[in-house]
């Protein structure tokens, strides 16, 4: 996300205090400066006072068209979020307890089919999922018809879980490679499962929206763009190490969706006790992040309609929009239990949207008014290093090379 206030102290615009931000904790100001140093005594008209959010700035470079259709691509990439979100939670729990772990050293979690096997009795593993499903909704949906302010303590929880996975699934990946129990034999490519790496990036998108937050509380920021690279390098290889390591750990045709699920089994973690961590490791993780996003999306909506004098009914605002934020991607996951087909979708077209069209955008024409207002030889202290519009160019460049090599290879498969 672009952090940028490039108007006068004197002359700063007139900007309506009621537009709300894409994730609901940014509505909350920071005051911080992020262009000078903490001791530097002279105040520079490229400070950050506030948070901006990226539909603040899509308000404030783009005309009224133009900011629509950000809002709009916004909105639809948090209902792809949503809908992965909920069907991974019903997808990973029907998988976990119709196949109760008896620790016989043989796998449980083999069988894709949902229409054909059973869970419990006469009950279906499809009718099990959307079970599973009802249940989550209305456990978790109603939080999005309330304001979630301080959620640190259910974040720092979260991270915890996270890590403690993460380790268990490169250790129990590096143990089996180690003794000789590895079945992996992946191709050199595969170009069919393209939409799916840029689906990924969705959730990459959802982790840049949180460095707003990360950023004000650091006091030196003179090095913090070295210390964000850091961290995204170290991050990065963490993730391909781990990626390998699996690919290499179980046969390419049995890794799942959703990988923790490869594994739920005693053969591969010691014990039952792991085998249920790591199966309601992923129920924990969207039950922190999916009031979130719905929140925010709820927000956005209002936002949308906000200088409609019938937004501010409170039916409408209380009951209509939630239900709003709740009801399209509850309804796509009951049709669809596909993880694949909802990421590559989100991902290959909102997502790459959001990541390669709108920032390259608001990076021209913010560079456009610095240059109206201050002239061409303008100095920002902390300035990109990726000052030519070279750079600009080619991410949309490659944005639309992503979408329609996408598009071409979803029509070649459907054929």
């Amino acid at each position: 996300m672009i952090l940028k206030e490039n108007i006068p102290m004197s002359a700063k615009r007139e900007e309506s205090t009621q537009s709300k931000a894409l994730h609901s904790e940014s509505s909350s100001k920071h005051i911080c400066c992020c262009y000078c140093l903490p001791d530097d005594p002279k105040s520079s008209v490229f400070d950050i006072n506030e948070l901006l959010s990226l539909t603040d700035l899509t308000k404030m470079y783009f005309s009224t068209v133009g900011d629509l259709l950000s809002r709009i691509t916004l909105m639809l990439g948090i209902y792809g979020s949503l809908a992965m979100f909920l069907t991974m939670v019903p997808f990973s729990l029907t998988e976990l307890f119709c196949n109760i772990p008896s620790c016989t050293g043989e796998s449980n979690f083999t069988s894709n089919s949902y229409d054909e096997n059973h869970c419990w009795g006469p009950i279906s593993r499809i009718n099990a999922y959307r079970i599973f499903l009802a249940g989550f909704v209305l456990l978790i949906g109603p939080f999005v018809f309330f304001s979630i302010q301080k959620n640190k303590f259910i974040q720092i929880f979260a991270t915890i879980v996270s890590f403690s996975v993460f380790c268990i699934m490169f250790i129990m990946a590096f143990h089996l490679l180690a003794i000789g129990r590895g079945k992996g034999n992946p191709a050199l490519a595969n170009f069919s499962a393209l939409p799916n790496i840029f689906g990924a990036c969705s959730l990459a998108a959802v982790s840049h929206a949180t460095l707003p937050h990360i950023i004000p509380p650091i006091l030196n920021k003179a090095n913090l763009g070295l210390g964000i690279a850091i961290v995204f390098i170290a991050v990065g290889a963490f993730y391909a190490l781990l990626s390998l390591m699996i690919m290499f750990t179980f046969e390419n045709d049995k890794i799942q969706e959703i990988v923790l699920l490869n594994f739920l089994d005693c053969s591969i973690v010691p014990g039952v006790f792991f085998i249920y961590f790591l199966g309601l490791y992923t129920t924990f993780k969207v039950s922190a992040i999916f009031p979130l996003n719905a929140v925010a999306l709820r927000d956005n909506i209002w936002a949308m309609f906000s200088s409609f004098q019938w937004s501010r009914i409170w039916a409408v605002e209380r009951l209509l929009f939630p239900l709003l934020a709740i009801i399209p991607p509850t309804v796509i996951a009951v049709v669809t239990e596909n993880i694949e087909v909802i990421v590559g979708i989100t991902g290959s077209y909102a997502a790459t949207t959001i990541q390669f069209i709108i920032p390259p955008l608001l990076v021209h024409y913010s560079r456009a008014d610095t240059q109206e207002k201050f002239g061409p030889s303008v100095h920002i202290k902390h300035a990109s290093p990726f000052q030519h519009n070279f750079w600009i160019i080619l991410a949309i460049i490659f944005a639309v090379f992503t979408i329609t090599t996408v598009t071409i290879l979803y029509i070649t498969h459907q054929s």
